[in-house]
């Protein structure tokens, strides 16, 4: 082999074999960043709580009807419009 290829191909080998020892460095310190500053951290003042303040429901959050269903529509409508109790399609 000629000399610059040779030289080149160790070049990017040294390169590429430093980039992957950075990478493993700030993999194995980030974890150890994060719990030195999780445990610096001033402790959190707690305000008090308005009992009149108005409160938001999430989209996934157990409703206070007790017969509404979240799942309803999954199991009680048929997404695949074939009836499968008679294997006949359904017109719409």
């Amino acid at each position: 082999m000629e000399n610059g290829i040779v030289s080149t191909l160790l070049r990017v080998m040294f390169t590429s074999l430093g980039l992957m020892a950075v990478i493993m460095i700030c993999c194995l310190i980030t974890p150890r960043l994060a719990k030195w500053i999780d445990s610096h951290k001033p402790p959190k003042k707690e305000e008090p709580v308005d009992p009149n303040a108005p409160t938001v429901q999430g989209a996934f959050d157990k409703s206070s009807e007790p017969e509404y269903d979240l799942n309803y529509k999954i199991y009680h409508k048929d997404i695949y419009g074939v009836d499968f109790k008679n294997g006949k399609e359904k017109d719409g």
